[in-house]
């Protein structure tokens, strides 16, 4: 028997307003948080797209954190002031 996965195409057109929505909400934010957002089970190459969207475009910090093995999206220091 085999399962079929659910497979989402995001684009950069999806994801910008995703982070814009989040990074207004929120001091930091995870790819639980924009799951739940968008309601939809993320894949790989999204997060993969999220992270680079999120670096670039909108020059966020993406942290590690240790006992959840979570990446954390935060606004860059001098966006912070």
């Amino acid at each position: 028997m085999h399962l079929k996965k659910l497979i989402t195409n995001l684009t950069r057109t999806d994801v910008s307003p995703l982070i814009l929505r989040l990074k207004g909400e929120k001091q930091a934010f995870t790819f639980e948080d924009i799951e739940k957002e968008s309601g939809i089970k993320l894949t790989s190459a999204d997060k993969f797209l999220i992270r680079s969207v999120a670096e670039k475009k909108f020059k966020m910090q993406v942290v590690c954190e240790a006992p959840e093995n979570q990446l954390k999206f935060f606004p860059k220091a001098k966006e912070l002031s």
